[in-house]
């Protein structure tokens, strides 16, 4: 026998017995559509976890495309005549290096070569339009550090950390997260003010560390032997009381660009300590934002002041602040938007179905409400 508690306030096993199969059939649907939905949003969910989980495997790239790199790039790349993309790829190099750079057409050759390498090696590197990569993957430096034939070194340290059917943001994250070990050890490290002692990639070879800017270049240079869009952006100081510098990385894929900070241990794109103060900084001087690009001043719509340098350099530029301000307004980042009090999306909702399904099955008055009295006739509503 049922309390009385039960028997005033709820529909005791009774009442339930007592329910239409209609009323029961739409209570299983409820049931069956929160099931439904957590479903699909789990698996949305998933796809998304899936690409950046796999961007964060270090399994070795298929030793056909590795084999074929190392064979198509030997150390020595020399003078003389190469395919029809190299061709065109050494003709870019020519027409836009800085000046000042006194690089020899040997040099230049080398480094077009290696980069079709990479661009024909690596299959994420195809999907690059021809002038994404001639702006951001063939220029061999980004500020005032020395010229230096690098893709070599970095594509055959880097390429066991790929695999074949990565994308560009797979690929990018593998390099962002194993280059600091790539090179034996003792493991590359960030180590403050170490600007310009410790600025090109022989420098960090050497010293084993670097700071911010050292470790932009390397990580830019890098993902570029991997055929991969990266550039160097930072700011010449923050515009805060204690002021200071940062440089940091942003890479093309999902077409745009995504930053990541330039330092060894675990990061998430778009996600960095600088990115409340950036929102702080001033358009057109030393408060703002910047990538260089001398080797396409004419994209330039502002000045990167190199303030390592003295007098102060200024390099030719595009203005990045207005971007970051807007980065600092918009919804938080992808692992942030799913969580709820410690709940993924779809068991919240999940959750908030289930508990209008037990409302509707264990309420007299929403259930009389939705579907009527059944010893009244049927409802007024078809929804039911």
């Amino acid at each position: 026998q049922l309390s009385p508690t039960l028997g005033r306030g709820h529909v005791g096993l009774g009442a339930m017995g007592r329910l239409s199969v209609a009323h029961t059939n739409f209570v299983a649907f409820l049931l069956s559509l929160c099931l439904g939905a957590a479903v699909v949003v789990e698996g949305v969910g998933a796809t998304g976890r899936a690409t950046g989980a796999g961007s964060r495997s270090s399994a070795l790239m298929s030793p056909d495309i590795g084999a074929a790199a190392r064979r198509a790039a030997p150390h020595s790349a020399g003078g003389g005549g190469g395919s029809a993309a190299e061709d065109e790829a050494v003709a870019w190099l020519v027409a836009h290096k800085p000046a000042g750079d006194n690089s020899s057409m040997e040099f230049l050759r080398a480094h077009a070569k290696e980069a079709i390498v990479s661009r024909e090696a690596f299959p994420w590197a195809a999907s690059v339009p021809l002038e994404m990569f001639q702006d951001w993957v063939l220029p061999y430096t980004h500020f005032d550090e020395r010229p230096e034939d690098w893709r070599s070194t970095f594509m055959e340290q880097l390429s066991p950390l790929l695999k074949k059917d990565m994308n560009l943001q797979q690929a990018a994250t593998a390099v962002q997260q194993g280059i600091w070990k790539a090179f034996g050890e003792p493991a590359i490290v960030f180590k403050s003010n170490q600007t310009p002692q410790v600025l090109s990639p022989s420098d960090v070879f050497a010293k084993r560390y670097g700071s911010c800017t050292g470790l932009s270049i390397f990580l830019v240079d890098g993902l570029r032997s991997c055929g991969i869009p990266a550039r160097v952006v930072g700011t010449a100081e923050w515009n805060r009381p204690e002021k200071g510098n940062h440089n940091w990385v942003e890479v093309w894929f999902d077409g745009r660009w995504n930053f990541i900070d330039a330092a060894p241990g675990p990061a998430t794109w778009n996600e960095a300590w600088f990115v409340d103060v950036a929102h702080q900084a001033i358009e057109h001087g030393l408060n703002g934002i910047y990538t260089p690009v001398k080797w396409q001043p004419k994209q330039a719509d502002a000045l990167y002041p190199v303030t390592w340098r003295t007098p102060t350099l200024q390099l030719p530029a595009i203005e990045l602040t207005a971007a970051y301000q807007a980065s600092h307004r918009s919804a938080p980042p992808a692992s942030q938007q799913r969580m709820l009090f410690g709940f993924g999306t779809s068991q919240v909702l999940f959750f908030a179905l289930a508990v209008l399904a037990l409302a509707f099955l264990c309420s007299p008055q929403l259930h009389t409400s939705l579907c009527g009295n059944p010893s009244s006739g049927p409802p007024v509503s078809a929804s039911c």
